[in-house]
């Protein structure tokens, strides 16, 4: 198994001890690097590497599994072809890892590694895995965890991008039944959750505008008094925001 396979599956790369610590860590960084496109030309290597990490990901043990996951976001950032080739079972692993029964770990992984991944393919396939993840993703928002709540919010925030004609209305639906949740999480304790929380706001705010049938109301009817009010001491800066994208 080369240097580069190595990286991938999460296992230690071989470097002589003898060396001191920066200068090993320099050796690494530039071998990466170069072996990177040297060594990966080869397609069987990274299939067999990709498979490894498809049976890892079913492992029983949660330490496996949570390595798998993260073997399979440095593949989608090295790698993104392959990973779109097998996108489906990509895809599938993941969101099997979002619903982990026992390992926060892994559930944590799975949603950076659907960020990566997501990027990668642009959104595009995503089919019923978009339903999916969505409604674990809205569960996780709320979690006690800092890492897994700002990872949730980056990643429903991405999913905004992506909902397209076919899952709009799907989107729109978790979109309002997540506003309070919004709305708190906009002063969460943790000030890059707080940050996260205030770009998936933007990212959504086209699913919070009134359907046309309202359109009869006049303009102080149609806005939504508490979010009106939480925003205005809040955060006025995004009120103006709405208000100018004919959101509120």
């Amino acid at each position: 198994m080369d240097q580069r396979q190595r990286r991938i599956l999460g296992q230690p790369l071989s470097i002589p001890t003898s060396q001191p610590k920066k200068k090993r860590t320099s050796m690494i960084s530039l071998f990466s690097k170069v072996s990177w496109k040297l060594r990966f030309r080869k397609w069987e290597p990274l299939k067999n590497v990709f498979f490894i990490l498809a049976e890892r990901a079913r492992d029983p043990s949660a330490k496996k599994r949570h390595m798998a996951m993260k073997g399979l976001g440095t593949m989608a950032c090295e790698a993104p072809d392959k990973v779109r080739k097998y996108k489906k079972i990509v895809l599938d692993l993941l969101v099997c890892g979002l619903y982990d029964p026992v390992s926060l770990e892994v559930i944590h992984e799975s949603m950076k590694t659907l960020t990566i991944v997501l990027g990668k393919i642009q959104g595009k396939g995503l089919g019923s895995f978009f339903i999916d993840i969505t409604l674990q993703t809205r569960t996780l928002l709320d979690d006690e965890n800092d890492g897994l709540r700002y990872s949730a919010f980056v990643l429903f925030g991405q999913l905004a991008a992506f909902a397209g004609r076919k899952w709009k209305k799907f989107f729109t639906s978790q979109v309002k039944q997540t506003q309070d949740l919004l709305l708190i999480h906009l002063q969460d304790r943790n000030p890059q959750v707080a940050k996260a929380c205030k770009t998936t706001f933007r990212a959504c705010s086209p699913y919070l505008k009134l359907r046309k049938e309202y359109s009869f109301q006049n303009e102080e009817d149609q806005r939504n008094p508490k979010l009106c009010r939480q925003l205005s001491h809040y955060h006025p800066e995004l009120l103006q925001f709405f208000y100018a994208n004919k959101i509120l």
